[in-house]
């Protein structure tokens, strides 16, 4: 059988070397238009802020290792034609220009997502940046150690654009940020935890712009010299455009069904309405446990959905399970993870929740390193089901990844009563009896005994 897969990214190369692995009969060839394999995109922050040097870490994989397991890759080739009734892509060698037709009996498409670009007056001028990929990350990297480089602006208060206003800090830059929202991370947290990050960015002096919309760039020499907002006009030797991202699969436009942002629809093996192609990694719209199916574009995600889709085209079918948008980021001191819905994203969608918030000691008060932890958690008040859950903490001690455990009750359908008498371990060291996540249980079923 001869399989195509179209992208080698995180969702790609999860796929071929799984699909390698278990099954060594199949012909497997991958196209990618870029230079490079599997690059970690939400390491650039940390590149760019010297956290280490050496950027080869942020590669999953390279073009040797997935040719010594057997598969044909072809680097820097563009797929620009997907014909679904003879079973052919139409590949373009984008160092040529030559186009040759290659035949598939199933065929994989991980076409991954692109940064939204508005065509804004001014666009084009340089050091106006996207981040995304490798080649981002060095220009990026290339122009902010610059003297001249004084004044940053990032549009956007993402994940991605408060990771980079922070390492442009680090530089001693005078850093703005500008998003239409009306504060950071609204997509997974509530304001008791995006609060305390604007507080500390507001601290050490970054110039925080929120509904504002960005109406166009002006320059000088050919460069960007300031952004224009509906109500101000602010000062950038270097802009970031990182207001979000959106499906690359124009390709496979009107061949498959599709939500209205462009991300295929898939079953539970990864398979679109058309039977010989499979749709894997940021580019589909998965079955969500809370809000039925949605566009979350994330790496974990993306990994298991090419695990899923190389189990299925082998016939070791498994079922993905669907996801709780689980997420996590460390900024300003701030170790946050989230999963499922927030409060806001409830009353946004109108969906009926109560919650509970709570600031507590990590372990005992009488530990000398006993510090906070707040948490906080979303759940249908009928059902008493989890709906959602956040995690923050501030100091040495970061809790982030007790959001599996939550991340899985959601997965479960668990109560707050089921998961209230998970058997947990207690250790002084480490938590306390009721630990923050049973207390915040207990308070939210009316049984906090301290009060």
């Amino acid at each position: 059988m001869k399989i195509i897969s179209i992208g080698t990214n995180h969702a790609g190369t999860s796929f071929l070397r799984t699909l390698a692995k278990i099954n060594k009969n199949f012909k497997i060839t991958t196209y990618d238009k870029n230079s490079n394999i599997s690059f970690l995109g939400c390491g650039i922050a940390l590149w760019v802020g010297k956290e280490f040097e050496d950027p080869s870490g942020l590669f999953y994989s390279n073009k040797k290792q997935l040719e010594n397991m057997g598969i044909n890759v072809f680097m820097e080739h563009e797929v620009i034609e997907i014909n679904e009734e003879k079973k052919y892509v139409l590949v373009k060698n984008i160092k040529n220009n030559q186009k040759f037709k290659d035949y598939y009996d199933k065929l994989v498409f991980a076409g991954g997502t692109w940064p939204i670009v508005p065509q804004f007056d001014g666009i084009n001028l340089k050091n106006i940046f996207l981040s995304k990929i490798y080649q981002h990350a060095q220009k990026i990297k290339e122009t902010v150690v610059k003297p001249k480089i004084k004044n940053i602006v990032v549009i956007g208060a993402g994940y991605i654009g408060i990771e980079l206003v922070e390492a442009f800090h680090k530089f001693g830059k005078k850093v703005t940020l500008i998003d239409m929202e009306n504060r950071v991370v609204p997509r997974y947290f509530d304001k008791e935890f995006t609060d305390p990050i604007q507080k500390r960015m507001e601290k050490v002096g970054i110039n925080m712009k929120f509904q504002e919309i960005v109406k166009s760039f002006e320059g000088k020499n050919g460069k960007v010299t300031h952004v224009i907002t509906n109500k101000n006009k602010y000062k950038a030797d270097m802009v970031i455009m990182s207001i979000g991202f959106k499906p690359q699969t124009k390709i496979l436009k009107n061949k498959v069904k599709m939500l209205p942002n462009g991300a295929i629809i898939v079953d539970e093996q990864m398979k679109t309405s058309n039977n010989d192609i499979y749709a894997i990694g940021d580019s589909v719209a998965l079955k969500h446990n809370v809000l039925d199916i949605a566009h979350v574009a994330l790496a974990t995600n993306a990994v298991k959905t090419g695990l899923v889709a190389a189990m299925s085209i082998s016939n070791q079918k498994i079922k993905f399970p669907g996801i709780q948008g689980t997420n996590g980021i460390d900024v300003f001191g701030c170790h946050y993870a989230s999963t499922g819905i927030s409060e806001e994203t409830a009353k946004r969608l109108k969906i009926n929740v109560k919650t509970e918030f709570l600031i507590d000691k990590d372990r005992p008060e009488f530990m000398h390193n006993a510090e906070d932890v707040q948490i906080k958690i979303i759940y249908d008040p009928k059902t008493l089901k989890l709906l959602g859950a956040q995690i923050g903490s501030f100091g040495n001690h970061v809790h982030a990844e007790a959001i599996f455990v939550l991340s899985l009750a959601i997965q479960k359908k668990m109560t707050l009563k089921e998961i209230a008498l998970i058997d947990v371990y207690f250790l002084p060291h480490y938590n306390k009896p009721f630990n923050y996540i049973l207390q915040v249980i207990l308070n939210a079923l009316n049984l906090n005994y301290n009060k």
